[in-house]
């Protein structure tokens, strides 16, 4: 994926191929800009007001007791994004935004995209990093601070989204009964496992900020009797034995390049014999090594910032899973999830 700008008009479109029009600027400028409009309807509601009842940015911000001038900026940004429509002043939403901006959507991501309110501070801090200051694991924050639910609701937004695909990939021994979900946070995909193979029982492992907010979303859909969850860090905590499969879905790139092949090894020990193992994670794009892409730049940037972590090829992965005991893995595109793969082994003992 490339983020590129197109001009509305012959004029622009003439301008940006010259070049005429400065591009780092209107790239700083455009990309602040919009992002952080569609940052702030998230987290003023504006959105969920206009499904109720199409508005005037003067409605709007009088029923939201905001400022009429800011809100028909947002606004204006909401639309060039393709989220909104306005006629004759009233705005009204697209089906986009429906689809994805409603809390009544099955797919929605608004909570994930107020979140990232959070990470907008970490981007100053990237020449400092690249200076050889620490970094600072959000992981590492206390358990009751209020990012946990703001995070894990998040990535619970988007386990909704891809959990369909990801388990229609996923092969489970025959006869499973148990299954270990580590850093699996919401507790979504272990509790859809398990109703999906009612003979499994499933036990989350993540740290202990995770572990609450997880069970309350889990209590909330009706589910927290199909999980149990055990509070503690994946690299040091006790995995325990005896598990038919073994998930650890997006974690791998929140951990420092050593750190990898140590866990698979506890992983392969806490398998029975002929127990799977499957990971699913933001890995390099395979066969690319001449044009970088903009969504591989950017994550590998973001989870630097968040955890000092590292993005790892395709060929450091299959050869950290053969080195811990495990067959070949065969491996999986996800399409829901950019830059997402599978990848699914055999306990070799």
């Amino acid at each position: 994926m490339r983020l590129v700008l197109c001009g509305d008009t012959l004029l622009e479109r003439v301008a940006l191929r010259m070049p005429l029009i400065p591009l780092p600027a209107v790239q700083v400028m455009a990309g602040m800009a919009l992002s952080g409009a569609l940052i702030a309807s998230a987290r003023l509601g504006l959105v969920e007001e206009l499904a109720r009842h199409p508005a005037t940015a003067e409605e709007l911000a009088a029923r939201l007791s905001l400022r009429a001038d800011t809100v028909r900026l947002l606004l204006d940004a909401l639309q060039t994004l393709g989220y909104l429509r306005r006629h004759r002043d009233r705005y009204t939403l697209t089906r986009r935004a429906r689809k994805w901006l409603l809390t009544s959507s099955d797919v929605s991501v608004i909570q994930l995209v107020s979140s990232t309110r959070d990470l907008w501070n970490l981007w100053t801090d990237l020449p400092d990093v690249a200076r050889g200051h620490e970094v600072t694991d959000h992981h590492t924050r206390a358990p009751d601070d209020a990012y946990w639910q703001r995070y894990i609701t998040g990535q619970y937004e988007m386990a909704r989204l891809t959990t369909p695909e990801t388990m229609a990939a996923l092969h489970v021994p025959r006869q499973a009964r148990s299954v270990l979900d580590i850093a699996g946070g919401h507790g979504y995909f272990a509790a859809q496992l398990c109703r999906r193979y009612p003979a499994l029982r499933a036990t989350v492992l993540d740290l202990p900020g995770s572990a609450a907010i997880g069970r309350d979303l889990l209590q909330r859909v009706g589910a927290d009797h199909l999980v149990t969850y055990q509070e503690g860090d994946a690299r040091v905590a006790d995995l325990g034995a005896g598990y038919d499969l073994i998930l650890c879905f997006n974690l791998i790139h929140h951990l420092q390049l050593e750190e990898i092949p140590a866990l698979f090894r506890r992983v392969h020990a806490s398998l029975r014999p002929g127990g799977h193992f499957a990971v699913l994670g933001m890995l390099l794009e395979p066969g690319r090594r001449h044009r970088p892409r903009a969504d591989e730049c950017g994550r590998g940037l973001l989870f630097q910032l968040t955890s000092n972590g590292v993005l790892c090829s395709p060929e450091q992965l299959t050869a950290w899973l053969t080195e811990a005991g495990f067959a070949a893995p065969r491996r999986t595109r996800l399409r829901r999830s950019l830059g997402q793969w599978l990848y699914q082994a055999k306990a070799l003992h």
